[in-house]
């Protein structure tokens, strides 16, 4: 029973090192240009090692992609769960996405660069797209307990899914463009929330990132702009 133990600890510690080495590699070179061989070397096991615990580096893809948006959606549901209001739900959803991505900039990268290598439609591509599929299917969810689900039709809510996931990846990839590793300071987010909440509460966003009084004035918010067709 020990000796099975051991063996089940080392070939633990021999997948995650081949799953870290490839992360690492993946945001520093890229899923092109990276291949098997590179991983095995990084990760100093043979190739061999590698076929044992994936079938391919598209095996090893999915397994980063399933792991990281596991701990994104995880951490979204820890923030979202304290939210107050329905209005904070949906600022604490978008706060939670650009704070993980802020952290952990080498799974915006893969994530970023596997959307690109979808539009190739490889062989494996169904199973890279369920994990997308899956994120805007939570934020779906999660837009529609904020926002009053019977109110909007799947279609929209799935629409201001791809919205959301979009502006945060999209934001944060341009800030690594610009600005590299740096960090623009605490209130670097205070901008990107607040335009996002203006489409979705309806007015500056203010009452939800600063505390005022939520405003109507701008003309009935989100409902009218996106949905004009339900009542």
């Amino acid at each position: 029973m020990a000796v099975e133990t051991r063996v089940q600890r080392r070939m633990t510690a021999t997948r995650e090192g081949l799953v870290n080495a490839a992360l690492v590699l993946f945001a520093r070179q890229g899923i092109y240009d990276t291949t098997v061989e590179d991983i095995t070397e990084a990760a100093d096991v043979g190739k061999g090692t590698f076929y044992q615990h994936f079938p391919s580096k598209t095996a090893i893809i999915r397994h980063l992609l399933h792991d990281g948006f596991n701990d994104l959606l995880a951490q979204c549901r820890r923030e979202v769960a304290a939210a107050p209001t329905a209005t904070e739900r949906v600022q604490r959803l978008l706060l939670a996405q650009f704070q993980f991505f802020d952290k952990r900039r080498d799974l915006l990268i893969l994530f970023h660069q596997v959307r690109g290598w979808l539009k190739l439609y490889t062989d494996e591509r169904r199973t890279l797209q369920k994990e997308y599929e899956r994120y805007i299917h939570f934020l779906a969810s999660e837009l529609r307990k904020a926002l009053d689900g019977k109110r909007w039709s799947r279609a929209t809510l799935k629409q201001m899914a791809c919205a959301m996931a979009g502006f945060v990846t999209g934001y944060l990839s341009y800030q690594v463009i610009i600005s590299g590793a740096q960090q623009d300071g605490a209130g670097a987010l205070d901008i990107p929330v607040r335009m996002f909440l203006e489409g979705v509460v309806g007015d500056t966003g203010r009452g939800v990132v600063y505390g005022e009084p939520m405003s109507s004035a701008r003309g009935g918010g989100v409902k009218e702009r996106l949905d004009p067709g339900r009542s």
